[in-house]
């Protein structure tokens, strides 16, 4: 086998604000706040699913590859990897030394069982799905193969083989993710799915589990047997679940919080008036969306979706209702992801009062009418912005005869109704773990875990499988661009706008990066004392 052996990774350069304290201060222990959106459903890696989870595991966790402070990919267990000829067969050697944070050692057979773990169908993790590129993958998922023909194997204690069905060289990057994360064996036979726990949970990142009080807080303490635990400066890290944006604004003007992901669109004025070098604006690559379920009457009626989509102004969204830099959004994947440019949808060149005439003459067509209305379920989630949103799209589906029963929750109990295929439309979004449109529309393909929708296109599918054994960039774009313009077509969901990250960050904070990925790992940063 000819190999290329990889020896570097893009150079790391992190800039540190030096601050002379004083010896008291030195001593005092480093804590750090972080507010969140919600409270994880888990925090086991292979199971979690919400947005709110993916900054915890990262500093719980580490993969054989991770994310550096600027969201870039780097070594993280693995200091090395090497790629055969053919693009087959990657194999990655494992730094010498690594244990797990109660000081057990971490060999390569915990990767090999935590990769079989993921795939298992009991283990029913959602994003599953991002190890299909290794060989059986997807056939172990579904149940076809036991999980030991999964096409990775330690060939000694440091090193690990995978084996892809085709070649994929988006492959480091995947290792990325939450789900390539290794998990503690030995704990999770001796606790079953208690090992989450405080008291139980051992993992091999920077920082472990220490205490959590369910909607309340997170608490991350240094994990003394990291690799690197030496240049992990700050000892505590708290998360704090806050659905409320204005509350979150307050606790965050209050200095209880020292970072907050989001604040209300009204208070943008008095942000950018009044403290803008604490605000960090970013494109994302992430999207907004009404998630249809393609399967219930009368949503797998083709007419009924195009119907819905056409009659929403998401300039009003965007541009008035919203504010904050967000961009409309009539397609499904962002353009900001690298090597694409997106897809147009004609109809969002049409004036929108004939868009919503039109979509109120499909839905009298199809008999819907002032007697007999179309009556929607909408499931929302109890965030300002969300619910702004979900008025707004009310209104305007009001106006084309449309009646809709809106119902509210926290966002993790509209995911289970989603999970369940217990809705009709839900308020969704979702971000990508890597940067590859791949990401986004493997979503809606038949089979994946992930296709919460339940949308089957047999020439879509076709096109994805494609891209997996396509290696020239314009290529694989033009697959992409294909797939998308069928997704959309369908109506397969209801995108409203391309988001952009909006944090505020206090000034103690050193170490942040702004990124299109939102990744900003507790351990690249640093706060001076209180």
């Amino acid at each position: 086998m000819i190999v290329f052996w990889i020896r570097a990774v893009r150079p790391v350069l992190i800039v540190l604000s030096v601050t002379v304290w004083s010896l008291a201060a030195a001593q005092a222990s480093s804590i750090f706040h972080r507010g969140t959106f919600s409270d994880p459903e888990t925090l086991d890696p292979h199971k979690a699913s919400a947005q709110s989870a993916a900054p915890i595991i990262y500093d719980l966790f580490e993969g054989l590859m991770t994310l550096d402070g600027g969201g870039e990919v780097v070594f993280g267990a693995a200091h090395d990897y090497a790629v055969s000829e053919d693009g087959l067969t990657y194999t990655f050697s494992l730094r010498e030394g690594l244990q797990w944070s109660d000081g057990t050692s971490i060999t390569a057979e915990d990767f090999v069982y935590s990769n079989r773990r993921l795939l298992k169908p009991k283990t029913a993790g959602r994003f599953a799905s991002f190890f299909y590129p290794v060989k059986n993958a997807r056939k172990i998922n579904r149940g076809q193969l036991p999980a030991e023909e999964l096409g990775v194997r330690a060939l000694d204690d440091l090193t690990i083989e995978y084996t892809l069905e085709a070649p994929n060289p988006s492959f480091p990057k995947i290792m990325t993710t939450n789900p390539a994360a290794p998990v503690p064996r030995h704990v999770i036979e001796a606790n079953g799915n208690a090992w989450v726990r405080p008291e139980h949970m051992v993992s091999n990142g920077p920082y472990i589990l220490s205490e959590r009080v369910p909607q309340t807080s997170i608490k991350l303490v240094k994990n003394s047997n990291y690799r690197q635990a030496d240049q992990v400066r700050i000892d505590e890290a708290w998360y704090h679940p806050t659905q409320s944006l204005g509350t979150s604004l307050k606790r965050y003007r209050s200095g209880e919080l020292d970072v907050i992901l989001n604040f209300p669109p009204s208070q943008i004025n008095w942000i950018t008036q009044n403290i803008p070098e604490e605000l960090h604006v970013t494109p994302a690559l992430g999207t907004y969306y009404l998630l249809i379920n393609n399967e219930k009457v009368p949503y797998n009626d083709i007419r009924v979706r195009q119907a819905l989509s056409m009659a929403i102004d998401r300039e009003v969204i965007t541009e008035k209702l919203l504010r904050t830099g967000v961009a409309p959004a009539y397609s499904f994947v962002s353009p900001q992801f690298a090597n694409y440019d997106g897809i147009d949808v004609a109809y969002r060149h049409a004036p929108f009062a004939d868009r919503q005439r039109e979509a109120r003459q499909i839905l009298e067509q199809m008999g819907f009418t002032e007697d007999q209305p179309l009556i929607v379920q909408y499931k929302n989630d109890t965030l300002e912005e969300s619910q702004k949103i979900a008025v707004a799209v009310s209104g305007m589906w009001r106006d084309i005869g449309v009646e809709v029963d809106l119902t509210s929750s926290e966002f993790l109990a509209v995911i289970r109704k989603v999970r369940s295929k217990d809705f009709e439309i839900a308020r969704f979004a979702y971000f990508a773990p890597y940067n590859d449109p791949f990401t986004f529309l493997s979503l809606f393909q038949t089979g994946n875990p992930g296709n919460q929708g339940l949308y089957s296109n047999a020439e879509y599918d076709a096109l994805l499988d494609e891209s997996k054994v396509t290696r020239e960039p314009q290529a694989r774009k033009a697959l992409f661009e294909e797939a998308e313009r069928i997704l959309m077509n369908d109506y397969a969901l209801i995108p409203l706008f391309f988001y952009v990250r909006r944090y505020l960050v206090n000034q103690r904070v050193h170490g942040w990066v702004d990124n299109e990925r939102g990744v900003n790992p507790t351990q690249y940063l640093s706060v001076d004392p209180d």
